[in-house]
């Protein structure tokens, strides 16, 4: 952590300039956010050989590899789902991956806690060790049924999760000025209590949780939203959401959340991203100014700030900062 402190020097700063400004509480989502997949502990469950071999068979861009096997994934869980489920159990839940891409049904019911971490496991390995024509090489079935046995088995999954350390020093900062943590994300049930159990030094900083395996809610699900309001009290407008996914950030806006899509910092060409904490302070600084600015100016025009509706709550994208009508 000490390799950090630089870094976060003026981020201190920043939390101290505005911390008379911010909103009391900070709600994060988990996945994106503050936890990241660790790529040689899930490269090492898919299997090196298979993945190479899958390059090789099938003229695969290695750069592009992740994105294939994803794909596939997802319409082999389709396929899946299709054969164990009745038809009309096959609602579609709204949640998406990180690219607004729908989630499968079977994802979905695993982490809202329709559907066990076993039971998901069974049904996916099995079904796939009998379905060999669904694949286009033998290397492909292997890699999508390693990729189930990790998602769907608690100990394995979390043993390819890791967290971002900038996002421990972040939390540490706000807490520190008297401000409130949550959590609020899609995450099942079995597997949250090891990753709890792994990274203690983040788990305790937080003053409360929700997560969908336990309330059977999925963001973007509104619902998700006013459990965590209501369970720790929480107002609102006192609120700041930070998500990686924008359709997670407009249900919290909906629901009169300020909200902010997490912005990244790309490394090694491009091919990693890591959040950028200290740009959030900064947006969020940004936001108070202008609108500290812009109820000054109502003030000077003979508009009286108490009598304009507030329409919405805050919306900020990256770097780039939509204002609305709010005048809190």
């Amino acid at each position: 952590m000490n390799r950090h402190a630089p870094r976060y020097a003026f981020l201190l700063g920043i939390l101290l300039l505005a911390s008379s400004l911010w909103a009391k509480n900070f709600i994060f989502d988990l996945g994106g956010v503050l936890i990241d997949t660790n790529g040689m502990a899930a490269f090492q469950e898919l299997g090196k050989v298979n993945v190479a071999k899958l390059i090789l068979q099938q003229h695969l861009n290695p750069l592009t590899i992740n994105s294939h096997i994803k794909t596939k994934l997802f319409e082999i869980l389709d396929c899946v789902a299709a054969m164990h489920v009745p038809e009309n159990e096959l609602c579609r839940f709204g949640a998406c991956d990180e690219h607004g891409i729908q989630l499968p049904y079977l994802m979905c019911a695993w982490l809202n806690g329709t559907v066990t971490c076993s039971q998901a496991c069974a049904m996916t390995t099995e079904t796939i060790a009998v379905n060999s024509q669904w694949f286009d090489c033998y290397a492909q079935q292997c890699i999508i049924s390693n990729l189930c046995r990790m998602i769907f088995t608690p100990e394995r999954f979390i043993g390819t999760r890791k967290i971002y350390r900038a996002g421990i020093a972040f939390i540490k900062a706000i807490k520190a000025k008297g401000h409130k943590v949550f959590v609020l994300s899609n995450w099942d049930s079995e597997s949250f209590v090891l990753l709890q159990q792994k990274y203690p030094e983040l788990f305790e900083l937080f003053d409360g949780m929700v997560i969908s395996g336990d309330v059977h809610e999925l963001k973007p699900s509104e619902n998700m939203y006013r459990i965590l309001l209501d369970r720790y009290k929480l107002r609102p407008q006192d609120c700041w959401f930070v998500d990686d996914q924008k359709e997670n950030i407009v249900a919290a806006q909906n629901c009169g959340v300020n909200a902010i899509m997490c912005p990244y910092i790309n490394n090694f060409c491009g091919l990693q991203k890591y959040p950028n904490f200290k740009l959030i302070a900064q947006n969020i600084q940004k936001f108070y100014s202008k609108s500290v600015t812009r109820r000054e100016n109502r003030k000077i025009s003979g508009i009286s700030v108490n009598s304009v509706k507030n329409t919405s709550s805050a919306m900020i994208e990256g770097e780039k900062i939509s204002l609305t009508d709010s005048t809190i």
